[in-house]
């Protein structure tokens, strides 16, 4: 039996105070549309965007990473072709580019998502 898509429900998820992650979804498949932030830290930092239904531990390697200039805003959007996460969306500041080592809270994550309506 073929399950089928009939649309999709757009959602978000917002920390409500300076944190060092967020978990945007814990389940998947689903679509990140967009990102903003703003990153409290007087230093640079990168943000990671990883597929996992949970925050992943120290050394997991991101889907999506980029660079984020000491107490500045930041946004990420994907517009028509949102990106597909088939785990779920989990967001972290990292002082490491290339792996995961989450950094202090100092950071706040918006995030709009996409999910198929069965």
């Amino acid at each position: 039996m073929s399950t089928s898509v009939i649309g999709t429900e757009t959602f978000n998820n917002t920390t409500t105070a300076n944190s060092a992650s967020l978990v945007a979804s814990a389940s998947g498949p689903v679509y990140l549309c967009g990102l903003t932030g703003y990153n409290a830290k007087t230093s640079t930092q990168f943000i990671q965007i990883h597929d996992a239904a949970s925050l992943p531990s120290d050394t997991a390697v991101p889907k999506i990473v980029f660079e984020v200039q000491a107490s500045s805003k930041f946004a990420l959007d994907y517009g028509a072709s949102p990106r597909k996460f088939t785990t779920g969306i989990v967001i972290c500041n990292s002082s490491q580019q290339d792996t995961k080592l989450i950094g202090s809270p100092d950071c706040w994550f918006d995030v709009q998502m996409k999910k198929a309506v069965l």
